[in-house]
């Protein structure tokens, strides 16, 4: 079965991954594009090759698509999600699901009992080194997780970043952008719900572009966490459990395992040996340092659901726990006292 796809939203992220991906993707033909802008129309016809529509609904109307890609500005999302599940299409939906709880419910009710497939942006859970180092984690190669540490940190000068992600009504803010793939990631790698959320939010060049997090789970472990657009670029997550840790750095090709030496003091490297499919993205990196596979592998598993399989990404639910972990956060900063999980709103 050839799933055929079109794609609303034709910015940044649709251009540099998901427009590429598609095209060559083996069981899927790439169909159209929608986006108002014409300038993103034009990009994206001249990549791909395929005819473009000024708005989603003009895509959403169109008979030889079966699933779309959206990845237009966060705040229009759950429209847009709700928009084509309403047309019968499968949605693949960037992350965050929604900017707000109400929006979220509005889609999880638009879902339900239709039998559409519906997947999440949250691609680090198909990067084969992150699936790697879940899998050293459940093997029990740290003994129990203790704490963990992360920091996404996308640096973007005010001129450049695009005016509805300055603006946290209209989904920007650096929680919803950068946090949601760590606390997705969090649920994902330590199989628990988060409890408890802490938080301290400040606007420096834009509105809420500078977050700490502490997270404790239902398990007990606690992550604390930093997100900016104003520091250093990072993304990493740091595992401590009782016999070492494990260092998942998107920007560094290899697991870094330490273990404790085993005569005298201090601590040795362990050798982690990549996985097949590790091997094959740090090939591709010699060609584009920045290539990530976890794109491509993400869409494939959400066409191959679409065709029968089984879905292993993540789905609706799961961005509504991302979201509700976000929002829990923001209203912990506001208040300046811990907030529990799980929110009644969501």
């Amino acid at each position: 079965m050839t799933v055929r796809f079109g794609v609303i939203g034709c910015g940044v992220i649709a251009y540099w991954t998901h427009l590429r991906e598609l095209k060559g993707l083996p069981g899927v033909r790439l169909v159209a594009a929608a986006d108002p802008d014409p300038a993103a129309r034009e990009r994206a016809s001249r990549l791909a090759g395929i005819p473009t529509h000024a708005s989603a609904p003009e895509l959403l109307a169109r008979s030889d698509i079966d699933a779309v890609v959206i990845s237009a500005p966060s705040h229009l999302h759950a429209d847009l999600a709700i928009a084509a599940v309403c047309a019968r299409k499968h949605v693949y939906l960037e992350k965050p699901v929604a900017t707000n709880a109400a929006d979220g419910r509005r889609l999880q009710e638009a879902v339900r009992g239709t039998g559409l497939q519906v997947a999440v942006g949250f691609s680090r859970r198909c990067h084969p080194m992150y699936v790697q180092a879940r899998s050293l984690i459940a093997s029990g190669a740290l003994g129990e997780i203790r704490t963990v540490f992360t920091s996404f940190n996308e640096p973007i000068r005010q001129d450049s970043m695009p005016v509805w992600k300055r603006s946290r009504p209209t989904g920007g803010g650096v929680l919803l952008d950068l946090g949601s793939h760590h606390t997705d990631l969090l649920r994902w790698f330590l199989n628990s719900e988060a409890a408890q959320v802490e938080a301290r939010i400040h606007s420096r060049a834009s509105e809420e572009d500078e977050a700490w997090t502490r997270i404790t789970m239902a398990n007990g472990v606690v992550a604390q966490s930093y997100f900016s657009f104003c520091a250093g670029r990072a993304d990493f997550l740091e595992f401590i459990g009782e016999r070492g840790t494990l260092r998942v750095d998107r920007h560094h090709p290899s697991l870094s395992l330490k273990l404790a030496r085993r005569f005298g003091y201090g601590v040795r490297a362990a050798a982690v040996f990549p996985s097949r499919e590790s091997w094959a993205w740090r090939i591709m990196r010699l060609a584009r340092p920045s290539y990530e596979s976890s794109y491509r592998r993400a869409l494939a598993g959400f066409a191959a659901a679409i065709s029968g399989g089984t879905p292993d990404g993540a789905g609706l639910e799961d961005g509504l726990r991302s979201l509700e972990i976000v929002l829990a956060a923001e209203e912990a900063s506001r208040r300046g006292t811990p907030i529990a999980l799980p929110l009644d709103c969501l």
